[in-house]
């Protein structure tokens, strides 16, 4: 039996992850009409460990890991820095919109980057799967909360 408002939340859920794509896909809209093109160079590909805890030991070690690894997380998901100059001289440093495996960039590797006027910060790596990704990564995650909500407060 399934807990009591467990469809409402999962469908309030999938609700505001679908409200959270739509988002998205307005700024890459405003970012292919209004957008600035330049080019950026990427300057460095941080690891991102999502094993931590709020200690800092890793996970079930407390006295930390003896392999070298300090923050427990044996495949970290490598998060690419893209430094570019906007159109005010200034320098501008930001991380990718999505990461995951197929979607790194090698340090090094010039990428072309969009970004708005007045609102450089909201820069994006103009790649198909960089501009196409979090959107389509947001209204599947919605849809599966979505169905899975539908599915429990219709049985």
């Amino acid at each position: 039996m399934a807990m009591p408002g467990a469809e409402l939340l999962c469908i309030a859920i999938g609700l505001f992850l679908y409200a959270c794509a739509v988002r998205d896909a307005g700024l890459v809209r405003r970012l292919r009409r209004e957008g600035i093109r330049t080019e950026g160079v990427v300057v460095a590909n941080i690891a991102d460990h999502q094993a931590r805890n709020p200690k800092g030991n890793p996970k079930g070690n407390p006295k930390g890991n003896p392999k070298g690894n300090p923050k427990g997380n044996r495949n970290p998901i490598p998060k690419p820095i893209i430094r570019f100059h906007d159109h005010q001289g200034y320098k501008v440093e930001f991380t990718t919109a999505i990461q995951g495996v197929g979607l790194g960039l090698a340090t090094g590797r010039r990428v072309d980057v969009m970004y708005l006027p007045g609102e450089s910060r909201k820069a994006r790596v103009w790649m198909r799967r960089h501009i196409v990704g979090p959107t389509a990564g947001l209204a599947l995650t919605g849809t599966i909360f979505l169905g899975f909500g539908l599915v429990v407060a219709f049985n």
